[in-house]
């Protein structure tokens, strides 16, 4: 993570890059994974926020079938939350690192926002587990939530973003999908197609361009894996009824020109789908949503795109 004048980011932004510092050292992402989880977990403590009040909160653990560990998940529920709807959240973290604990307050707030229940997915992380153990965790807790509730809405951020995507590749050609998705500063493949925000924000703050590979072989056994749609998005041949998507990218992220790519796909393949690019933002903002007013106007937007996308079929203009 390197802090540069030359972006253009506005004090507020530059706090949050330099507290992220303060507990996420440059070189986190050669750490092994318990170091990497270790310093990630701190930072998260670091920006805690309380839920809202009126959300009923408790964990479970889904049975994977055999030969899987069981999957764990955190549920909130807010008060007179709403029939028959969930959201499914995909917590962030490069695959390697995140959690319950570290998503515990953005899953809170979207739960109480949107008036219904949330549910977090505990998936497997990498290096112990490679791709696809990560989505066939995601698809298991999808599944599973199938019989009781008739609307879905996958979010995440991220990593979790990209499974969230994975999740309503997956299903393109099943008879339940997702209603809905929302993915936040998504990594969807990108940087196989030679994006141009690879390059021109290659050492952007937060997450570079060299990060993105070290994951991506991190979280596919050593080596990267080309052309694989459920790990890359953007490479789906054929997106004919993915759902309703809104998507939010930083601007200054090399995962920038992924949502906007991914949009004009799922639009090409008529699919609703809105791209936002959040100005001035940086990878991983969704910490700053309350020390930062640029980041605070995007989670409102987010928080709408979950509210209109569990109600009905519509996305924020």
């Amino acid at each position: 993570m390197t802090q540069n004048a030359a972006f253009g980011l506005d004090p507020e932004i530059e706090a949050f890059i330099e507290k992220t510092g303060r507990h996420y050292p440059e070189n986190a992402a050669t750490l092994d994974a318990a170091g990497q989880r270790r310093v990630y977990d701190q930072m998260c403590a670091a920006f805690d926020l309380p839920v809202p009040d009126g959300l009923a909160i408790h964990d479970e653990l889904i049975h994977a079938g055999a030969g899987r560990p069981a999957i764990p998940i955190r549920v909130y529920v807010p008060d007179q939350a709403r029939a028959n709807t969930l959201i499914l959240y995909m917590h962030g973290g490069g695959f390697v690192v995140g959690g319950l604990e570290s998503h515990h307050g953005v899953c809170g707030e979207l739960s109480a926002a949107a008036g219904c229940a949330l549910v977090s997915v505990d998936y497997r992380l990498a290096p112990e587990h490679s791709h696809p153990a990560q989505i066939e965790d995601c698809l298991t807790i999808f599944r599973h939530f199938c019989s009781t509730y008739d609307r879905i809405i996958v979010a995440g951020d991220s990593a979790g973003a990209n499974l969230a995507a994975a999740l309503c590749v997956a299903t393109l050609d099943k008879p339940r999908k997702p209603d809905g998705a929302v993915l936040i500063y998504p990594a969807l493949g990108g940087d196989q197609l030679d994006l141009p925000s690879y390059s021109a924000m290659a050492d952007a703050p937060m997450l570079t361009t060299e990060d993105v590979h070290l994951y991506h072989r991190l979280w596919h056994g050593g080596s990267e894996v080309l052309g694989d749609a459920l790990s890359a998005p953007l490479l789906a041949t054929d997106l004919t009824g993915h759902p309703p998507t809104a998507i939010f990218s930083a601007a200054v992220d090399p995962l920038c020109d992924d949502g906007a790519a991914y949009a004009e796909r799922l639009g090409q393949a008529g699919t609703m789908a809105r791209c936002h690019t959040e100005a001035g933002l940086v990878h991983g903002y969704l910490r700053a949503r309350r020390t930062s007013r640029k980041a605070e106007a995007s989670f409102e937007r987010i928080c709408g795109a979950v509210r209109g996308l569990t109600t009905s079929v519509t996305l924020p203009s």
